[in-house]
């Protein structure tokens, strides 16, 4: 405990050198912590957008539907499998779908639209769709409207109460046609959605089509993204890989895995390169010392301290100022993530349009994982450890006579 305070005492001998030291991990930690933070939360706000709240994480489907995505690749309605699939471990539920392309009229306005049937109750559990209503009501089990996404809506001068007319192909070639009172406006955060989504209630959907007990897909909602690699597996074994396949939101949306780990690799480089410069700043800050305190480790060696006792010392130091540093740059980051993790920004202008060309909402959004915060710490940790070494050794090689004299 005596030697922590020695070190402790040490380091505000030469306070300007201390703060100044201090403050450049402090801002590195800051820097690093809020840019990690907008990049994983930017990261689940897209996935969120463009995975839970349209496709989920993992889908149950007929094997030769994806590859074309007609409505004559269907698969049974199966209750029984349903139930079994939502008793796996991390599964909440299973939400069954029917979904296919139609063309929406009204007046002298005609759009291709995306037509999706689901079960309101469980839907509305995992992606909250209710909570995006702007105006009119959500759907209710088996309802004869429909749910208009707002741009959409806006295209074709829709408005809760009116009425469209859809068209479309049927199930084996039969001619689907129908009238749908709009129940109302809903706001899809997925840009791409937003501008073609229609959602009916499934029994509806199915008998528009033509496909009743039929199905598109069975959406299984898991409780976190992170638990796919345990249940797809499982759900693999479950169902009959004869005619049908369990997809994962990777299999299902490659280019946004692949924009996310470039962008991600990118963010990375950055933040490489950051701690860089930082340690470089470290290292000369503890070079300047070293070379400053020459003939004090000389005296104090000379008086009988052992050299790996005064590297000891050193090496506290060094670890001390450090966590001065990275804490002073935690605690002032939690306050920055905490406010835009609750006010993400929104983004406008010309990248706005350029988010959504790609399909992306165009927001900024932070994450609160504690993880950032501790990997931030742990790479401070380790350059600390690394520029330490240079008065480690610097101390176990020098003369004593030449360090007295300097």
């Amino acid at each position: 405990m005596e030697i922590i305070k020695l070190a402790w005492r040490n380091i505000w001998r030469n306070k300007r050198r201390t703060i100044i030291t201090a403050s450049s991990l402090m801002f590195a930690v800051i820097f690093g912590i809020v840019m990690r933070s907008m990049q994983l939360g930017t990261y689940d706000r897209m996935i969120d957008s463009a995975v839970r709240q349209y496709s989920g994480f993992i889908q149950v489907q007929e094997k030769s539907y994806w590859k074309d995505k007609t409505i004559d690749d269907l698969m049974p309605d199966s209750m029984v499998l349903r139930q079994r699939i939502a008793k796996l471990d991390g599964v909440i539920d299973v939400l069954p779908r029917l979904e296919s392309f139609a063309l929406i009229s009204s007046g002298n306005k005609t759009k291709g639209a995306f037509f999706q049937g689901i079960d309101p109750v469980l839907d509305d559990q995992m992606t909250q769709i209710s909570h995006k209503v702007v105006q009119g009501r959500f759907l209710e089990k088996d309802d004869d409207g429909v749910l208009l996404s707002q741009r959409l809506a806006g295209f074709v001068n829709i408005n809760v109460g009116d009425t469209i007319v859809l068209l479309s192909q049927g199930y084996h070639g039969v001619t689907a046609a129908d009238v749908f009172p709009v129940r109302g406006i809903v706001k899809i955060p997925n840009p791409k959605l937003d501008k073609s989504l229609i959602i009916g209630s499934l029994k509806k959907v199915q008998e528009f089509y033509g496909a009743e007990g039929m199905l598109t897909s069975m959406v299984v909602n898991i409780k976190s993204k992170n638990n796919i690699d345990m249940v797809l597996p499982e759900v693999t074994k479950i169902i009959d890989s004869g005619s049908l396949v369990a997809l994962s939101w990777t299999d299902m949306n490659k280019e946004l895995k692949q924009q996310i780990e470039s962008d991600n690799g990118s963010g990375m480089i950055m933040l490489g390169i950051l701690y860089v410069v930082i340690f470089f700043g470290i290292l000369g800050t503890i070079i300047m010392m070293t070379a400053e305190r020459r003939k004090e480790f000389g005296v104090m060696v000379a008086l009988g301290m052992h050299r790996y006792y005064l590297a000891l010392i050193v090496f506290i130091e060094t670890i001390l100022l450090g966590l001065v540093g990275a804490v002073t740059g935690g605690l002032i980051s939690a306050v920055i993530v905490a406010y835009y993790y609750n006010s993400p920004i929104h983004i406008g202008g010309e990248m706005k349009e350029i988010y959504e060309q790609f399909g992306i909402e165009p927001v900024l959004a932070f994450s609160k994982d504690f993880g950032i915060f501790i990997n931030q710490f742990y790479v401070v940790l380790a350059l600390l450890f690394v520029a330490v070494l240079y008065s480690m050794v610097k101390i176990s090689g020098f003369k004593i006579v030449d360090a007295l004299h300097s």
